[in-house]
């Protein structure tokens, strides 16, 4: 037992990676088996083509190779790029080592990789809500939620946003540390996710500031200036590049789904000034609580983080399913109240409420078999909605209790 222990350090490290490269062989397995919507096949070729022909990710020969791929290998354009580069070019340096792999074993690591952030945004959701979970229940929630409906459709399509939705998460555990610079960095590693990265990056931008903390805003604008120099050297011209792709995918703002518009799509004679309400109300409510940012303690600005990474959800433009990762630390608040007041019967309660959320998505699945990215309406509002009515009855006890959430 004792060599054990000296020796952890060894083992565990062994053990981390035989299970990464056990993930990426059940990953290709998988590929192979559930042949559906594809969304790293574009950014794979691009990558591909810039490294060896030097030819611009938004480059038409892109679009043509790209659907030539899915062709050969059986997959399905994905809603929202269909097959063009839509991204923001430096993106593209998260690909440059993918493409010098043959193209299902490059897939089969980002599957991998799409699957850890998955776990970790759970894990490090469980940080940002203060919980004081069992070791052992935390990992069993972040297994059932990274492998249950919908996030295994997010593996199995190659999805990039979950990547994107780590930062966010990593980068608002760093900030709620008052680790400034941290922080900065990976919500610019973010920026994928704009604009709705963008409204988060403010909220800490106004907080730290607040506390004459300038490290934040000071490395998010200046690596913001550096990519975009970095890119404009490398790239010249991708701005009107990518504009034109992306016009020319989307010629109109038809392709914004948010939730809220799903909400306002139950009462087809008021749909438009009831959308153009709730997304109003929505963002009010954001400036009312960053309002008293300045002022607020740590308990208070946990609360707010929260807040404003659940409202960010009923934000999101597509209705992806991504964006429940930012509402499920808010649930666990939740719990953790309920464990507080109840006890077993929290406990149980909680559980209760956990599984029939996650049977409910399933269901939905069974019913549908969806594999695009865009959710159902039950599926993109229940989560949030319930994660609301969670936060706001917990406002008093986790920001003004006399017994602190958090154990200082």
């Amino acid at each position: 037992m004792l060599f054990l222990r000296k020796t952890a350090h060894y083992w565990i490290s062994i053990l981390a990676i035989a299970g990464v490269v056990g993930l990426v062989f059940l990953n290709l397995n998988l590929s192979e088996q559930f042949v559906h919507q594809d969304e790293f096949a574009v950014r794979w070729v691009a990558a591909k083509q810039w490294m060896t022909e030097g030819t611009s990710p938004y480059d038409r020969e892109v679009f043509e190779q790209t659907q030539a791929l899915w062709e050969t290998y059986g997959y399905t354009e994905d809603d929202f790029s269909q097959g063009h580069y839509l991204d923001l070019v430096w993106n593209l340096i998260l690909f440059l080592p993918f493409s010098f792999l043959p193209y299902l074993v490059a897939r089969a690591i980002w599957m991998t990789i799409t699957t850890l952030a998955l776990f970790f945004c759970v894990w490090f959701g469980f940080d940002l809500a203060g919980v004081r979970f069992h070791p052992i229940e935390k990992v069993l929630i972040a297994l059932l939620i990274t492998l249950s409906y919908p996030c295994f459709k997010l593996i199995l399509n190659a999805s990039i946003l979950p990547l994107y939705v780590f930062f966010m998460i990593l980068g608002t555990k760093k900030g709620l540390e008052g680790r400034s610079t941290a922080a900065g960095i990976y919500f610019l590693l973010s920026f994928g996710m704009f604009p709705l990265s963008l409204i988060l990056a403010v909220f800490f931008a106004i907080w730290l500031g607040s506390r004459r903390d300038s490290g934040f805003l000071s490395i998010y604008l200046t690596g913001l200036a550096f990519l975009l120099v970095t890119t404009l050297i490398l790239f010249p011209g991708w701005i009107p590049e990518w504009f034109a792709n992306f016009v020319q995918v989307h010629p109109d703002l038809s392709w914004v789904d948010t939730p809220l518009m799903r909400m306002a799509a139950f009462f087809p004679g008021a749909y438009q000034p009831l959308a153009i309400s709730l997304h109003v109300l929505t963002l009010f409510i954001l400036l009312v609580e960053w309002y008293s940012l300045p002022e607020s303690g740590e308990r208070q600005i946990r609360w707010k983080a929260l807040l404003t990474l659940n409202l960010i959800s009923f934000l999101n433009p597509t209705s992806s399913a991504v964006y429940f990762l930012l509402v499920w630390p808010s649930l666990f608040l939740f719990f953790e109240f309920l464990d507080e007041k109840w006890k077993i019967g929290g406990k149980i309660v909680s559980w209760t409420v956990f599984l029939i959320l996650l049977n409910r998505f399933w269901t939905d699945f069974q019913n549908t078999q969806n594999w695009s990215s865009t959710e159902s309406t039950v599926v993109s509002v229940l989560l949030p909605i319930v994660a609301l009515i969670g936060l706001e009855w917990t406002r008093w006890w986790a920001m003004e209790s006399p017994k602190p959430l958090i154990e200082e």
